[in-house]
């Protein structure tokens, strides 16, 4: 869990001149938990999916992010086909503490400010805002979907 996440985000968020609400609420770990401690229905969190893929013509394994609607779900294959992988799995919780200083359920959808490659869900595009968590359990951000797409400058896929 890590405060100098949050305070990284907070920092881009202000020199990006990003209108965002900081929230602080008790320890959650899931998206639908987080969703009812906020307020906010489920579509509109914002989860952070660190994965470790490796490409069709490399032996070296790489992490990145994929970022999707709270509801949705990765479809491992979609991101495969998309992104031209020979392989695609989920993180272990230590390679994403390691890679991001987070623990699972506190990562941010910002992996570029960590320097993980991201990647968004289309479905992000729909919402009006985001909530996600801001690298702890306890602190999320709302901001507009639009603002979060524009700011980060990410590649949009159909990956859930």
């Amino acid at each position: 869990m890590s405060n100098s996440t949050l305070k990284l985000i907070v920092s881009f968020l202000e020199e990006n001149n990003v209108s965002f609400v900081h929230l602080t609420h008790e320890h959650v770990h899931h998206s639908e938990d987080a969703a009812k401690i906020r307020g906010n229905v489920i579509e509109d969190a914002a989860k952070a999916i660190i994965l470790k893929v490796k490409e069709k013509s490399s032996k070296e394994y790489r992490i990145i992010q994929c970022v999707l609607c709270g509801h949705k779900r990765i479809d491992l294959k979609k991101l495969k086909v998309a992104l031209n992988l020979q392989s695609a799995s989920l993180a272990s919780p230590e390679e994403v503490l390691e890679k991001t200083g987070c623990t699972i359920g506190s990562v941010p959808p910002f992996g570029k400010l960590l320097g993980i490659e991201m990647y968004v869900d289309s479905s992000i595009k729909d919402r009006e805002f985001i909530f996600f968590s801001a690298g702890t359990h306890n602190d999320s951000i709302k901001m507009k979907s639009f603002d979060f797409l524009k700011i980060l400058n990410v590649t949009v896929l159909e990956v859930s």
